[in-house]
């Protein structure tokens, strides 16, 4: 009787195995299998996606287990040189012991360090400059890392730029500033620091540029100017932070973002003072020279008219020392005849100083 009320749960069961019956084991399990390797597939494709190099890394041996497609296309290799291989093989040399002991440490103290820079070799024998975050994960009784290696090539062409920059801007002789739209001073290079006596231009940033000015008012006449136009050229009595006052050559200009939108102001500086004061030398140089010309003729009148009365006497004299008088009276004249083309020649060469002088100006 027993084995008799056996027999149905010994069908029920045979029917549940082989896919029979309602409450199928293949009925109520494949549906849900099918639905996980959807999402599956699905996930996989979103990676695939990614333009970052996915790595799945066994924690413990340091293989790669899985990578995402961009992993080997953008290196080169074949997904299976990729997968299979240890993670540490795919950097570069160099950076191998420094990655591996960042790594080593961070599996140790369950704990993964911030984004490393480093390279990933190429099949053709170059490299990729990445940037690389790694994460633990643990699944299925096993810990991986996750590896997202972020290719950085223009970041670093960018920054290698940008240093370039800001190399010539601090190697400028004149200084330069840059003043947000309220004037304040944002940016300042060493010879900038150097021309309002600082002994470090950081000491600039954040002052409002108009303490630099014996005039408050003259921020204003550069400021206003550079809010309507492009540029701005003028001198300036400027003002170190001493007190001491020097004379101030200033170039404005605009700087505007790609849809044309004011962000800042530049301002090359330049000390004029030893230039002018040269310039001051040189209008009293030629003062004194004009000056110089001028007492040239008056005194070759003045010695002439004279003269020409002495060789009338001597003329009319009749004595032997008449002709050693008319001589030397000639000799005189000559010399004056000699000073007069001198100051034909001085002339000219003040019209020349005159006309190059205006034209440097």
């Amino acid at each position: 009787m027993k084995r008799r009320s056996e027999l149905p749960d010994r069908e029920a069961l045979r029917e549940r195995i082989i896919g029979l019956g309602e409450r199928s084991v293949h009925k109520s399990y494949y549906p849900e299998l099918q639905e996980r390797m959807s999402d599956l597939e699905r996930f996989r494709a979103l990676l695939d996606q990614s333009h970052d190099a996915i790595f799945l890394i066994d924690a413990v041996s340091g293989v790669v287990v899985d990578a995402s497609r961009s992993a080997w296309e953008q290196s080169g290799f074949t997904r299976s040189a990729v997968v299979g291989a240890y993670f540490l093989d795919l950097i570069v040399p160099a950076d191998r012991g420094r990655i591996y002991a960042l790594m080593d440490s961070s599996a140790r103290e369950k704990k993964m360090p911030g984004p490393l820079v480093t390279s990933l070799l190429k099949s053709t024998g170059d490299s990729i400059p990445v940037e690389i975050t790694l994460k633990l994960v643990r699944f299925s009784g096993n810990l991986y890392a996750v590896a997202v290696a972020r290719d950085i090539t223009e970041r670093q062409e960018a920054e290698r730029n940008l240093r370039i920059k800001e190399s010539a801007l601090e190697s400028s002789t004149d200084g330069i500033l840059i003043l947000d739209l309220e004037g304040q001073i944002i940016y300042a290079n060493r010879a900038a620091g150097e021309i309002f006596g600082c002994a470090s231009p950081g000491a600039l940033t954040g002052r409002a540029f108009q303490a630099f000015l014996t005039d408050p008012d003259g921020a204003l006449s550069i400021l206003r100017p550079l809010a309507h136009g492009p540029s701005l050229h003028a001198e300036f009595p400027g003002q170190r932070l001493d007190g001491s006052v020097f004379d101030l050559f200033i170039s404005g200009s605009r700087v505007k973002d790609e849809k044309d939108h004011l962000l800042c102001l530049m301002l090359i500086c330049r000390d004029i003072s030893d230039q002018k004061a040269v310039e001051e030398m040189k209008r009293r140089a030629y003062e004194q020279l004009e000056r110089n010309i001028e007492q040239f003729a008056v005194l070759g009148d003045h010695i002439r008219n004279p003269l020409q009365g002495i060789v009338g006497l001597a003329a009319m004299m009749d004595d032997p020392a008449a002709g050693q008088i008319l001589r030397l009276s000639y000799l005189i004249d000559d010399i004056i005849t000699r000073l007069d083309r001198g100051w034909v020649d001085s002339e000219n060469v003040r019209q020349f100083l005159r006309r190059r002088e205006n034209f440097g100006r």
